[in-house]
């Protein structure tokens, strides 16, 4: 299989490692509208199966023409790409992939998966570790209840730094923070404030108890869809570090998008903090950083509460993924980090069994549409690769 991976930022850059050590995988492009990036990401995939290539995903036609040579084509850049990217592959007869949605072009996508029948391909969409992971355990969680009231998803991060360091894209996690969450909620997708609906989540050690606020994402607008058994309500809540310094950003009007003027001169204040917040790091900044001990370790942690009935019994289906830890991570693929690795590797893992032909059924959707077969294939490649998952059932208080 060929492989485009369009966007060779830090998960980009993992994917294209993983993908080049898989034995399905006879291809690997990097591209990105930086060359250097593209070349970056070469290099760091260690592997004579990856190239490297300039493609600006907004020239249309460009994109074609690559996205003819290939089998699969994943939007690892920024969301706004997965529309016309998975056009291209399904007029074209080529699986898709992304990581994260362009929210308002979910449903464009969704209408898109008859084409890829036809075709006999799949498009995934959504496909990191939240969403993506969470997906994946929010269906296992649904098919072992009989009925099905709500999911609760909770997330949350630790970074140890003597200073400033970004792990993501500033821009993107901006964009994220600024928007009104949603929940899903009888049938409805409702709208509430930023930040709102603070509450004290129990997570595990290293976090325990930790405060979590409503975080615009992905799963409540997916779940509600295709996650049945009676399913009112579904909601996702996030906590660590970069949620408090965002909430302070906010709260200090470093969100806003319109001019103010300072000592006469006129600036964007959103511009001005992605201006000043450092860049996202790269597999190379990441080796000095933690060589320099200025960056000491981070680790995150995903919990999906499915809640619901079996035998007229009231119960919680619970998983906890754990890290792995940024440390951790040094062993096996130096550079990376614990969030691109989770996502990268998650990613890539289900691109290599769409390569052996273990992905059903054909069509585009999220992931928590995926048939039982391609779930528990997903689920013990992901623990065979350092993200094992824990499951426990609770009887309600």
């Amino acid at each position: 299989m060929q492989v485009l991976i369009l966007g060779s930022g830090a998960q980009g850059a993992v994917m294209a490692q993983r993908l080049a050590r898989s034995d399905a995988i006879d291809q690997v492009i990097c591209a990105d509208v930086s060359a250097e990036r593209a070349r970056a990401a070469m290099r760091f995939a260690k592997s004579r199966k990856a190239t490297a290539m300039r493609l600006d995903a907004g020239d249309g036609r460009a994109l074609s023409r690559v996205v003819a040579t290939v089998d699969m084509a994943v939007n690892a850049a920024h969301p706004r790409f997965n529309l016309i990217l998975s056009q291209a592959c399904a007029r074209l007869g080529v699986g898709y992939q992304d990581l994260a949605a362009d929210y308002s072009s979910i449903g464009a996508q969704l209408r898109l998966s008859k084409a890829f029948v036809r075709s006999g391909r799949v498009g995934l969409m959504q496909c990191g570790g939240s969403p993506g992971v969470t997906n994946v355990l929010a269906r296992e969680g649904v098919e072992a209840l009989d009925r099905v009231d709500a999911i609760r998803v909770r997330l949350t991060s630790r970074q140890m730094a003597t200073r400033p360091v970004s792990l993501w894209s500033v821009g993107v996690a901006l964009d994220d923070m600024a928007e009104r969450p949603v929940v899903f909620q009888d049938g409805k997708i409702v709208r509430v404030p930023p930040f709102s609906g603070e509450e004290t989540f129990d997570f595990p050690e290293p976090f325990g108890p930790q405060r979590v606020v409503q975080h615009m994402h992905e799963e409540p607008l997916t779940f509600g869809r295709f996650l049945g058994k009676g399913l009112r309500y579904v909601d996702l809540k996030m906590g660590g570090h970069h949620v408090d310094q965002m909430k302070v950003a906010m709260d200090l009007g470093l969100f806003r998008t319109r001019r103010v003027k300072v000592d006469g001169a006129s600036v964007v204040p959103r511009d001005l903090l992605v201006a000043l917040s450092p860049p996202p790091a790269t597999p190379a900044d990441v080796i000095r950083l933690l060589r320099q001990g200025v960056l000491e370790d981070a680790v995150g942690c995903h919990v999906v509460q499915v809640e619901g009935t079996r035998a007229g019994r009231a119960l919680i289906v619970r998983y906890t993924a754990l890290g792995p830890t940024l440390r951790e991570v040094q062993a096996w693929m130096p550079g990376a980090t614990n969030m691109s690795y989770k996502v990268g590797v998650s990613a890539a893992i289900l691109i290599e069994m769409a390569a052996r032909g273990e992905i059903a059924p054909t069509g585009m959707y999220p992931p928590e549409c995926l048939s039982e077969a391609s779930r528990a294939v997903f689920l013990e490649r992901l623990a065979a690769s350092h993200m094992s998952v824990r499951r426990e059932e609770i009887p309600p208080d």
